[in-house]
Parts: structure tokens; C-alpha cells; sequence
């Protein structure tokens, strides 16, 4: 029973740790996600401008088109984690 606990523990970790890992790298989300649309430059061109509300309204607003890219609610919350903390 032990053994079977910490099997389920293990693959439990290894699950988890593979969707933060994933989740963590915003920046290649951004440029897999963002670029299927529109370049960077219109991406950069608000670092610094807008805080983390605004960019959460303008990633909703761009992932409701209809040729946007399917995304995660994890993947979600790490591009505008990203972005909001991004300089110019």
C-alpha cells in the first residue's frame, strides 16, 4: 500500500512540475502565441504602458478572435504574467 502511495505521490509531482515548468516560460509563449497573428513589435510597443489588468483585457480580447490560438488556462495566466512585467 506504501508503495502504491508513493507511486501515485511521484506521478502526481512529475505532472505538476512538467505543467509549471511550462507554464513559467512566458516569453515563449508569447512569441508561439502572440505571432501566430501579429509580430512582436506590436507586442513590445506596450511594455512598459500597460499594467497587468490591461494586458489580461487585451490577451481575452485577442484569444476571442476567431483564428486565435487554442491556450491553457495556465498558459493564460503565465503570457499575461509575462508581459505585465515587462520594460522597454
Amino acid at each position: 500500500m506504501n508503495m502504491m502511495r508513493a507511486m501515485w505521490v511521484c506521478a502526481l509531482l512529475l505532472c505538476l512540475g512538467s505543467v509549471w515548468a511550462f507554464a513559467g516560460d512566458g516569453q515563449a509563449l508569447v512569441e508561439k502565441t502572440c505571432t501566430k497573428c501579429h509580430d512582436l513589435g506590436r507586442v513590445r510597443a506596450a511594455f512598459g504602458v500597460k499594467d497587468q489588468a490591461a494586458w489580461s483585457a487585451t490577451v481575452d480580447r485577442m484569444l476571442s478572435k476567431s483564428n486565435a490560438p487554442a491556450v491553457s488556462h495556465e498558459e493564460h495566466g503565465a503570457i499575461i504574467d509575462w508581459l505585465a512585467v515587462q520594460k522597454k
